[in-house]
């Protein structure tokens, strides 16, 4: 797990990882359902959410932060060419979270 320097003395509990092709499934997903458009820090901080609650099982109340907005990531995570060329292009359709792995 990487921990950055404004970490270095927390005490961490747990970490989530996630893919590339969660995070642009996840931004995707959440554009599409609810209206968010976000970057890829709070989709990625989305899809650890959803794995912690999937994990927890029901019953357990989750918060996140959606610490970014996509608008910074129109060229890329946002842009249909850039996505072709990493081969990142989402797949997912309607309200499934199956992309998360």
């Amino acid at each position: 797990m990487r921990k950055t320097a404004n970490f270095e003395h927390a005490l961490i509990d747990g970490a989530m990882l996630g893919t590339d092709e969660e995070a642009i499934e996840m931004g995707y997903y959440l554009l599409r359902n609810e209206g968010f458009f976000v970057g890829p820090s709070a989709a990625l901080n989305v899809c650890g959410a959803v794995k912690l609650a999937r994990k927890l099982g029901p019953g357990h109340t989750i918060v996140t932060i959606l610490c970014d907005t996509g608008e910074r990531y129109r060229t890329k995570m946002y842009n249909p060419e850039w996505l072709k060329e990493k081969d990142l292009v989402p797949k997912a359709q309607g309200r499934s979270l199956d992309f998360l792995k």
